[in-house]
């Protein structure tokens, strides 16, 4: 609770957010629409369930302030100098973070555990420009925002805004330096890269990873590399009912590198499922689907360089699923903080208004971690994201007037998250599906 009062005061402190404002010239003379006013008008408009007009802005800051500025002096306050007035905050947040740490048995063997990926929205097509769609009938504008987080501490590693028209897999090369020695990294096909997987591995870092169809697969059979015929291993596994499979092969058709392959055989009614989507998706795009990947859709295919000493290929897969723990935090954000609601504007004001927004659910995010962790250490129990950040979307407003009065109040206002999320916030297990709970608590080997 020290440390979480102590990073909140440090950025939000009066003193803090007017050098933050000189620092990236976004306030170079005196006027009466200060910085902190400014932050506070967009925070005004991050809080609302719609995206408010400038109309709106300027009589917020009339009433609250009794100063008097026109729709287009705000809109003039938008500019390069504000974009980087936000994302200071935004560095310095990240720079400091609380990191409480789940300890629990195997994620233990690792430093960190993380979580990768993007989530992609249209944005209007005034913006084509500055943040161009990925065309065809998709918009022709569009923003991506790539998140990485540590899943035992809530630590966010990466957390930025591109067009939508940038690859994944060209952001997992761009990042590469953000992993570091002892991490288990855990992502979709979309960052899967052999050069990346290398890379990791150099670093002495780990990965589990689906293994993408573009990526040939070899044995070492007498010496030789052969690559590995998924034809031949479908009838194998077929005839002999042959659930799974867990073997030593090498990727790459120039340096090979080592890696398990854990092969596990879908149900038939499945894997048609997964040829009809695919084939769906590749006619919108004017594409065929390849040989390679009608015959590899009969199977799960994960890769990883976690040895077999420690984990057994059934365990792979589960630990694989906490991927998904990333798709609920894009559901939070769309869903509950409407991160992807925004009307028409120039470029500079969205910037400033999804960074906005992000920097009010990076605070909740270090304040349920905090949480989280605590009740899971006393009770074993994980507190739900979803029902948590219902309830501190129903106390927003009150967090934006503390942190725009000098967070005189919020330490009590944590305390009162704390009481509410003591009770009727747990996470529910479905039916028959592994919890995050009971694959944090998985026992390997």
């Amino acid at each position: 609770m020290k440390k979480l009062k102590v990073k909140i005061k440090t950025v939000f402190n009066e003193s803090n957010l007017r050098l933050k404002a000189y620092g990236t010239g976004f306030y170079r003379r005196l006027s009466k629409f200060t910085p902190i006013m400014f932050l506070d008008s967009l925070f005004y408009d991050a809080c609302s369930d719609t995206t408010k007009s400038l109309n709106s802005i300027s009589n917020y800051i009339n009433k609250k302030y009794k100063v008097k500025i026109s729709k287009q002096g705000i809109d003039n306050r938008f500019n390069e100098e504000a974009i980087r007035y936000v994302q200071s905050l935004i560095a310095e947040s990240l720079s400091n973070q609380v990191k409480p740490t789940i300890e629990a048995g195997w994620s233990n063997l690792f430093k960190r555990i993380l979580l990768k990926d993007s989530t992609k929205f249209d944005v209007s097509e005034n913006l084509a420009k500055q943040l161009p769609g990925f065309g065809g009938s998709a918009s022709k504008a569009g923003v991506c925002i790539q998140y990485e987080f540590d899943l035992k501490s809530g630590d966010v590693n990466d957390l930025s805004i591109t067009a939508a028209n940038r690859p994944d897999s060209k952001d997992a090369t761009e990042t590469i330096d953000k992993v570091q020695k002892g991490d288990l990294i855990l992502r979709d096909l979309g960052y899967s890269k052999l050069k990346c997987f290398f890379d990791i591995d150099k670093k002495g870092a780990y990965f589990i990873s689906k293994l993408s169809p573009s990526i040939a697969v070899y044995e070492n059979k007498k010496g030789q590399f052969v690559e590995l015929d998924f034809v031949k291993l479908h009838k194998l596994m077929t005839r002999g009912k042959i659930q799974r499979l867990d073997k030593w092969v090498f990727l790459g058709e120039k340096d090979k590198l080592p890696v398990r392959l854990v092969i596990e055989l879908m149900p038939a009614a499945e894997v048609i499922k997964r040829l009809i989507k695919v084939e769906k998706e590749n006619k919108k795009k004017g594409q065929k689907t390849s040989e390679k990947y009608k015959t590899r859709a009969h199977f799960n295919l994960f890769i990883t360089n976690v040895g077999d000493n420690n984990f057994e290929p059934e365990k792979i897969s589960k630990i694989y699923k906490l991927r998904w723990q990333v798709e609920l935090v894009f559901k939070v954000w769309k869903s509950i903080f409407g991160i992807d609601n925004n009307h028409e504007m120039k470029y500079e004001r969205l910037i400033c208004l999804l960074n906005a927004r992000l920097l009010l659910i990076l605070i909740n995010w270090d304040i349920f971690m905090q949480k989280r962790v605590d009740l899971f250490e006393r009770k074993g129990r994980l507190i739900s994201i979803n029902k948590c950040f219902k309830t501190f979307h129903e106390n927003l407003h009150e967090l934006r007037q503390i942190l725009m009065s000098n967070c005189k109040k919020i330490i009590n206002w944590v305390k009162e998250m704390f009481r509410l999320f003591d009770s009727n916030h747990w996470l529910e297990k479905k039916k028959n599906k592994m919890g995050l709970a009971e694959i944090l608590l998985l026992k390997c080997s």
